[in-house]
């Protein structure tokens, strides 16, 4: 399947559709073979939320993890971006996007935040939404990995409004890793205390989804969670096209 991109800006939503085949960084997209020493040098100012803050990213490397990127940057579609040094995302929130930046050159997901005694799950959350929105599986299948490792290693699970965020009228599309994921973390932890007796109020969404995942698991496989397995977890929560894989994925310790 093509992959597909859409361009937000002010005034108008426009459905964009680039070739699977086109795989090579935006540049060099008009047929020609890239120079060996000639990639990555090619800077874009990105400028992200109302207040358009600016962030200097290689054009080439958004590009190569994005095919959002690839397609609005494509020169052979007649877009003012694919002419211009300067992109604008309104629609993001600088923070998540510094945090993507963060995970496109570093591969790592670490945060003060979400290292913290109890986790701040809504900003890998946030990162996870905007990946979807830019097309950067690899980042949306580390974000998976991590949160099941934070989980595991804090004991711990999203808030209430997190499950607000995730599964409310705004929220993720449904059927997808995250959401699937969130619904076991609960299912499968002891939280029956924390659901009952938390102040905030639980989305009503989660829950019915939290009460049909168990009533259809199989409680003799209950000590062996899902995420905890690398192959369950790609299968069940990971999301792949043509250009990416689990190995793309943070690596585990």
């Amino acid at each position: 399947m093509p992959a597909t991109a859409q361009r937000h800006d002010s005034s108008t939503t426009q459905q964009i559709t680039t070739p699977k085949e086109n795989t090579l960084p935006c540049s060099f997209l008009r047929g020609s073979t890239p120079p060996a020493r000639s990639l990555f040098q090619t800077i874009l100012t990105v400028t992200v939320g109302e207040e358009k803050r600016p962030f200097l990213v290689h054009r080439e490397i958004l590009c190569a993890v994005s095919p959002f990127f690839a397609a609005a940057l494509n020169p052979s579609y007649d877009f003012r971006e694919s002419r211009s040094s300067t992109f604008n995302l309104s629609f993001a929130r600088p923070v998540d996007f510094e945090y993507l930046v963060q995970w496109i050159y570093t591969r790592t997901l670490t945060h003060e935040e979400v290292a913290a005694s109890h986790p701040a799950y809504f900003r890998l959350i946030r990162l996870w939404i905007l990946a979807d929105e830019l097309q950067v599986e690899g980042c949306k299948n580390a974000i998976i990995d991590f949160m099941a490792k934070t989980a595991d290693e804090s004991n711990s699970v999203p808030t209430p409004d997190d499950t607000v965020t995730i599964f409310g009228e705004n929220g993720v599309r449904e059927g997808c890793g995250l959401r699937n994921l969130v619904v076991d973390l609960f299912a499968w932890k002891k939280t029956d205390h924390l659901v009952e007796g938390h102040e905030d109020s639980w989305d009503e969404t989660f829950l019915r989804f939290l009460v049909t995942r168990l009533k259809r698991m199989n409680w003799t496989d209950k000590a062996h969670a899902p995420w905890r397995n690398q192959s369950s977890r790609c299968r069940l929560y990971h999301e792949h096209n043509d250009q990416s894989s689990c190995g793309e994925g943070e690596k585990r310790k």
